[in-house]
C-alpha cells in the first residue's frame, strides 16, 4: 500500500501577514460583517473573528 494517496484531516494553519490584518480592520470598519470578509481573505469566519478581536485588543493594550 502507498501512503502517498491517503488524504490527511489534519487542519492547518495558516498565518496572518500584516496586509491580511490591515485588509480585515478596514473591511470591519467599512461595516463588512465577518463572513463577508472570510469570504474575501479566504479564511474561516471563526478565524476571522478571533483575529480581529485580538487585534482589536492589542489596540487597545497599547494606549
Amino acid at each position: 500500500m502507498d501512503n502517498m494517496y491517503i488524504e490527511s484531516n489534519q487542519r492547518t494553519y495558516k498565518h496572518w501577514s500584516t496586509l491580511e490584518d490591515c485588509k480585515l480592520i478596514s473591511l470591519r470598519e467599512e461595516g463588512f460583517k465577518y463572513r463577508e470578509i472570510a469570504s474575501k481573505l479566504e479564511r474561516t469566519k471563526l478565524s476571522v473573528e478571533k483575529r480581529y478581536r485580538k487585534l482589536k485588543n492589542q489596540r487597545n493594550d497599547a494606549y
